[in-house]
């Protein structure tokens, strides 16, 4: 009971140098501070990646039929926009906007594959994942297209920038495709291109036969996701100021032997959009935004 006295009379000794209340921590801002403030949604610099490389806004997925669900991020870079899965461990679709002047520069393709940095370990592809497994890492925004600037070439080596690819497809036809939409750079000035994989059964086109399901393969321990199918969107003008055109191609992922036909894979944008559930031009007037999705244009 005597210590339990002395105890304010301790503190009232030493109150008139050091005082008897506790302390109070606040804070304020760091003058100088290298602190980055969140951002709600993209950040202005993001957004005007996405305004250059996606054609009358980005692609939307719906929510209730892409069946990717809500687990995706949105990566922004200067050479392309995607949207990445951290189920799949792949892009979901990878939108770019190429110029001529970008084509026919001199750097070397230096193949130097790695995790992509902006996603978190469990949620990306990691190099181990594609070793052994019969797969190429198949780009999707392609090295081909940066000849001029070596860090918009080496961003396009980050695996969330592949999905995995058969190497008869990737190496041969869809190499051969990645230089055709090159030529139409290179004859139109510039093209705006969306690229990604597709999970589709064609049973699912009939209600005889469809169950709601796709089966796919997965590779790596992450369990990264090999698509059915990949396809590939060009969009072009052919005078300065005129319409927008549009020609898409859906391919099998699997060997193909030559010749290749590409007009034996050209389907409408709105074919796509249907079985990947995935809203492209969304900020066209509709009225257009039809006009050019139903399409099916000949080779140009």
């Amino acid at each position: 009971m005597r210590n339990r006295k002395l105890l304010p009379l301790a503190c009232l000794c030493l109150s008139a140098a050091f005082g008897c209340g506790r302390s109070m921590i606040k804070t304020r801002v760091a003058a100088g501070t290298t602190y980055a403030r969140p951002q709600a949604g993209p950040s202005a610099a993001e957004r005007a990646r996405m305004e250059r490389n996606c054609f009358m806004g980005c692609p939307k997925l719906d929510p209730n039929g892409s069946g990717y669900g809500p687990a995706t991020a949105l990566i922004a870079r200067d050479g392309y926009v995607l949207e990445h899965s951290s189920l799949e461990k792949i892009p979901v679709w990878v939108a770019e906007h190429v110029m001529a002047a970008q084509l026919g520069g001199g750097l070397a393709r230096d193949d130097k594959f790695q995790p992509d940095p902006a996603l978190k370990p469990g949620t990306r592809a990691e190099l181990a994942d594609y070793k052994s497994s019969g797969y190429d890492r198949g780009h999707q925004a392609p090295a081909g297209n940066q000849t001029r600037d070596a860090r918009l070439k080496s961003e396009t080596f980050y695996l969330s920038n592949m999905v995995p690819q058969t190497p008869r497809m990737n190496q041969q036809i869809w190499r051969e495709l990645e230089t055709l939409a090159r030529d139409w750079t290179l004859k139109y000035g510039e093209t705006y291109q969306i690229t990604g994989p597709m999970f589709y059964d064609p049973k699912e086109d009939d209600p005889r036969s469809a169950d709601g399901t796709v089966s796919y393969k997965s590779i790596g321990k992450d369990h990264v996701a090999v698509p059915t199918h990949i396809y590939k969107i060009v969009l072009a003008r052919r005078s300065a100021g005129g319409p927008w055109e549009a020609i898409a191609f859906v391919m099998q992922n699997k060997l193909y032997s030559k010749p290749f036909r590409f007009d034996q894979y050209i389907q409408p944008i709105e074919w796509i959009e249907r079985r990947t559930g995935i809203d492209f031009n969304p900020d066209m007037p509709l009225a257009e935004q039809r006009k050019l999705e139903r399409a099916v244009p000949q080779m140009w």
